[in-house]
């Protein structure tokens, strides 16, 4: 796994903090641990907004692998050190989410509150895959509206 540090910029200004997690799955097991060059297809972001809250955006089109979570889940841990912080997590897109994906997901305990973001029906569908299943240990919703999400996260806001 690859990860390369940035600082992203959005319309509500400077984000603090960015991380790419870059894995790829390899078509050939002989190409070592199937670890290639950086796609934009294959990343998960994951940031700290200048409001408080951590962003996830993982990556549209692509499997999301339990390794990928691992990653994932790591960086969230490093930026909620001091405190639970509410998550804005974007899935639009995404092919699929392993088991192994939404398990590690779904243990992640230093969120205050996880509000996930998608647009189609079929985001949805893997919305409830993700929440499905095991009791979350923060308060999780699904939205299909960015500004209704961040509204409800600042609820939980430190």
């Amino acid at each position: 796994m690859a990860r390369q540090e940035t600082v992203q910029h959005n319309g509500s200004g400077a984000l603090r903090d960015s991380v790419s997690l870059i894995v790829r799955q390899s078509a050939d097991p002989d190409r070592g641990n199937g670890i290639q060059n950086p796609s934009p297809r294959s990343e998960a972001l994951v940031n700290l907004s200048d409001e408080g809250h951590l962003v996830l955006v993982l990556p549209p089109g692509e499997v999301i692998t339990g390794s990928m979570a691992t990653a994932v889940a790591e960086k969230i841990d490093q930026l909620a050190t001091a405190h639970s912080l509410p998550l804005l997590l974007t899935l639009t897109g995404v092919e699929s989410i392993s088991r192994s994906a939404r398990d590690i997901f779904s243990a992640a305990r230093s969120l205050a509150a996880v509000a996930v973001l998608g647009v189609s029906p079929v985001d949805r569908v893997i919305a409830n895959f993700l929440l499905g299943g095991e009791v979350q240990p923060c308060p999780t919703r699904y939205f299909s509206q960015e500004g209704d999400a961040l509204n409800w996260l600042r609820r939980y806001a430190a």
